[in-house]
């Protein structure tokens, strides 16, 4: 008269949770997909994202990105932490920076700030304008050649080849 009780434990039930938020969400905020005969006209957008891009290597020289490499402990925190910090801690943290330092913080952060306008441009134009797929990835190139020179900080250096 044994009756085996076949309940869901917590590692079976999380799969199942998760699937029903992801399901949820996809609910909630569907992806919109523009009819191809509702697409915008790419050239004048390309035409924006070419001048972007020009204005980036004319305000912010590669060669000068790509110099910096070596960072000091205090930069390499800086760089890591200044999504999570205040306007007034970023200040704070500058100040205490060697002016050196402080001057390569300064470029290097303008030319991200303005590459993630680049690269949200680049998207716009996949997703919402005629713009052709080769078009598009000599485009994407293009802005990899700028995101390499602002590179990604590993272990106290600045990578710029990936």
């Amino acid at each position: 008269m044994s009756e085996v009780y076949k309940g869901t434990n917590a590692e079976e039930q999380k799969p199942q949770e998760e699937n029903g938020q992801y399901e949820q969400y996809m609910k909630d905020h569907p992806e919109t997909i523009i009819a191809p005969e509702d697409l915008r006209e790419c050239g004048p957008e390309i035409a924006e994202l070419e001048e972007m891009i020009v204005s980036f290597e004319s305000a912010h020289p590669l060669a000068e990105l790509l110099l910096i490499i070596d960072l000091t402990p205090e930069l390499d925190v800086l760089f890591k932490n200044d999504r999570d910090m205040s306007a007034e801690e970023i200040e704070s943290a500058i100040n205490n920076l060697l002016p050196e330092d402080a001057r390569v913080y300064e470029v290097r952060t303008n030319a991200k700030n303005i590459l993630i306008t680049i690269l949200e441009k680049l998207y716009i134009l996949a997703k919402e304008t005629n713009i052709s797929p080769e078009k598009h990835e000599e485009l994407k190139a293009k802005y990899m050649r700028l995101s390499r020179a602002v590179g990604i900080i590993n272990n106290n250096k600045v990578d710029h080849n990936r």
